[in-house]
């Protein structure tokens, strides 16, 4: 099932971070932990303070609202059971202003007591890109081996609870970008290498692939700016199917859309409007 939600930033903002609290906590009471892929870039910085700060309960779907303690107003994610992962990293030192990882730090994790044992980045490298991400594909292997006993089974591809996307101008997502035929077409790995020529900036990168990305219970695009959200459009009416965003279609899970195109208002699109938590 596909949503769209789309109007001001503000708005989409509090919908994307409520959508997220919502299915978080569904997921936590269903097996008492969340995993949540995070997205990269600049875009989601406001998203994840919003997170770390959390929301007035009236903005959460009713049947999570009875996570709030005493009279507090605002409800937030239990940090102790998130377990971050992140859908793609620039091949860049740890600290390194281009890094995901110190993106989610400065706006989430600083901002959060999760335990350092739940976070799974991937590997910072400057060399050894394939060697790289096949570590990261063995830590998500041990993750769910660890967490699923009912895995692995016949589906030899995890659920991730929650995959956070982002979307640049040409329409790749996570470090999945057009003209890359053999990362775009990878079947059987969960993570690969990919040398972003296109990027930005250019450069090695590591990225979840495709079939894993499908197989997320839920996948929630956060698509700010108008350009981008015009592509989205386009991707969402089946106008535009050659970019790989255009290729996210969870197998059995749901894909909604976060379109904040700087509007002071509303635009509908076609589709259900709310959150499908």
């Amino acid at each position: 099932m596909t949503t769209v939600t789309e109007g001001s930033e503000k708005m989409v903002l509090e919908k994307t971070a409520a959508c997220i609290i919502s299915k978080a906590l569904q997921a936590i009471r269903q097996h008492g932990w969340c995993s949540l892929v995070l997205a990269g870039g600049n875009s989601p910085r406001k998203l994840y303070r919003k997170l770390a700060e959390g929301l007035p309960y009236e903005l959460i779907e009713p049947d999570c609202r009875d996570t709030r303690t005493g009279n507090d107003t605002t409800v937030r994610l239990p940090w102790e059971k998130i377990m971050l992962f992140w859908g793609d990293e620039r091949c860049v030192p740890l600290n390194h202003p281009d890094s995901n990882f110190r993106m989610a730090q400065e706006s989430l994790l600083n901002y959060t007591e999760i335990p350092e044992n739940n976070i799974f980045c991937m590997p910072h490298v400057t060399s050894g890109f394939a060697d790289a991400a096949l570590r990261y594909e063995t830590t998500l292997k041990h993750f769910f081996q660890s967490h699923h006993s009912s895995w692995p089974s016949d589906n030899l591809w995890p659920a991730f609870d929650i995959i956070l996307l982002g979307m640049g101008n040409d329409g790749h997502t996570a470090s999945l970008f057009p003209d890359d035929t053999p990362a775009l077409e990878e079947k059987h790995r969960w993570v690969t290498d990919v040398h972003a020529k296109n990027g930005s900036p250019p450069g090695h990168r590591l990225t979840l692939t495709l079939p894993l990305i499908n197989n997320a219970a839920s996948v929630l695009f956060y698509v700010t700016g108008e350009k981008k959200t015009a592509l989205a459009r386009q991707i969402i009416s089946g106008g535009q199917n050659t970019v790989p965003a255009a290729r996210i279609n969870p197998k059995h899970g749901d894909l909604q859309w976060f379109l904040a195109d700087g509007s002071t208002g509303q635009k509908p699109v076609s589709g259900p409007q709310e959150c499908t938590a």
